[in-house]
């Protein structure tokens, strides 16, 4: 576009605009939708089964296949699952990795080496961010109505449990293994304060998470804990010592009420948040 002299200096401006948005908007620019993405990491593996086709799956984490971990274990035994250490990973030739932050340093500098793309994806901490994860991802899968349908079954969800949740406000704890609490930093606390139901890792100086002495928590007496990643219903010896921890029989001789979740509902936000928000909703009742 050339530079006309008679032109208003507005309407070239508004011209310029226009035109630079048709460039940007055309389906040639527009970046393509992958068709071999791989995720390394439990809580994508979930996103990706929830919002992409079957055939653009070229790969899952090997806990994809855990009933106990994942929503869609069941549907994981029909797809590759790769190791983040395995060549495999390279020999399928993903043009879309999905990873958390924190997890495979080195491998991402090979990827970045080999010109893969990489799409992070932070655990959630709140419902907003979440959202914002849940679009930028469908978006990039163009998938962009599978992602407005989750985003409006959580949405759904949360409107039934504010409902509920009326007129509650007694104080409540989350504790994970090994009496340890996530503070303000869970997508529980966040519901918990949706809610407006008082956090006690704030009188425990915890806010932003730590472990509870024992002895402090049987003093502290709280009316309800949440214990999140916990084993499910009607298991009778723990898993392990940081779950034996969670039955110690000084805590189980006090009066407080426990609301033991599973962790497929817990560990990732995604297409378990709906259940997680009825299931914590319904026991806190």
């Amino acid at each position: 576009m050339l530079y006309n002299s008679k032109m208003p200096h507005r309407a070239f401006i508004r011209l310029f605009w226009l035109c630079l948005f048709a460039l940007t908007a055309s389906p040639v620019l527009a970046q393509k939708p992958p068709q071999r993405v791989v995720s390394l990491n439990l809580c994508a593996d979930q996103l990706l089964q929830s919002l992409a086709d079957p055939s653009q799956i070229a790969g899952l984490s090997p806990l994809a296949r855990d009933p106990s971990l994942s929503l869609f274990a069941k549907e994981a035994d029909n797809l590759p699952v790769l190791s983040p250490k395995s060549e495999t990973l390279f020999l399928v030739k993903p043009d879309l990795v999905l990873l958390a932050p924190y997890e495979h340093g080195l491998l991402r500098e090979r990827l970045a080496r080999d010109k893969i793309e990489i799409f992070m994806l932070p655990s959630w901490t709140s419902l907003e961010e979440g959202e914002a994860q849940i679009r930028a991802l469908a978006q990039r899968l163009g998938q962009e109505a599978r992602g407005d349908q989750l985003i409006l079954e959580i949405t759904h969800a949360l409107q039934n449990s504010q409902a509920k949740a009326l007129g509650r406000t007694k104080p409540v704890l989350e504790i994970e293994r090994r009496l340890y609490t996530p503070g303000h930093t869970s997508l529980i606390a966040a519901l918990l304060a949706r809610w407006h139901m008082p956090n006690l890792a704030d009188d425990l100086g915890l806010s932003k998470g730590g472990f509870v002495a024992l002895e402090k928590l049987v003093l502290l007496k709280p009316e309800r804990l949440v214990i999140s990643n916990g084993q499910e219903a009607g298991s009778h010896a723990p898993d392990d010592m940081g779950l034996a921890l969670l039955r110690h029989p000084a805590l189980q001789a006090t009066s407080v009420k426990t609301i033991t979740l599973p962790a497929r509902l817990t560990l990732c936000g995604g297409p378990a948040t709906p259940m997680l928000i009825e299931a914590l909703s319904s026991a806190l009742q």
